[in-house]
């Protein structure tokens, strides 16, 4: 990890601490601290060059939200209804398979392009799975990997809830706070340096009156 994040989770780190802080003094040494760190994080960040932007074509694409489908003991083909999608020319359209998804991507028809993502499928699938295209309707081949029968296309969302993780109860709340404060004193400038051993003298103080 570089300097410039390292000072960057240091000030997250400190902004938290000063919310929970509710002494004075100790708030004012991490105010300090915050206001040197924002220097230095200012200091360390790369100067941005005034550069003429590029103009980006962007891309628009219609959701595909009619299919159907149907399956045997090998495959599980989806079927995309598009009356005269076969005159469009073959590069025009394309399809990605991944194990658990797949994609079609159609441009140029009815001067539109078109998109049918399908991710979380009920069962794995062989990526070289294939398509076709008839003159009405464009067919997605799943091959599957098994003989097994598709309940639905996609996976059900799972109902479990993940167990909820209890904090210990022997954990200091406030160690974390003297653990940045030593590691700001040790790293600090000497103005930092003298406000944090004065917060520590004092709260030892505190601590031998009770």
């Amino acid at each position: 990890m570089d300097q410039l994040e390292n000072c960057k989770q240091d000030l997250t780190e400190l902004e938290t601490f000063l919310e929970q802080s509710k002494r004075p003094y100790v708030r004012s040494v991490l105010e300090l601290s915050i206001e040197n760190l924002k220097k230095k994080i200012t200091s360390l960040s790369p100067k941005v060059e005034d550069k003429k932007e590029e103009k980006k074509t962007t891309i628009f694409y219609k959701q595909i939200s009619n299919y159907s489908y149907a399956q045997d003991s090998t495959t599980m083909t989806i079927y995309v209804r598009l009356p005269g999608i076969g005159k469009i020319p073959r590069d025009n359209i394309k399809v990605e398979y991944t194990t658990s998804s797949v994609l079609l991507i159609i441009t140029g028809y009815n001067d539109k392009n078109h998109k049918l993502f399908l991710s979380n499928l009920a069962k794995p699938i062989l990526t070289n799975s294939t398509f076709k295209v008839r003159n009405n309707r464009v067919e997605l081949i799943l091959k599957k990997d098994g003989t097994d029968h598709w309940d639905s296309l996609k996976a059900k969302k799972s109902t479990i809830t993940p167990p909820k993780v209890e904090k210990e109860k022997d954990e200091d709340p406030m160690g974390g706070l003297m653990n940045m404060m030593k590691k700001m004193y040790e790293e600090g400038d000497d103005q930092t340096k003298r406000m944090i051993a004065e917060s520590w003298q004092k709260s030892r103080e505190e601590q031998m009156k009770k």
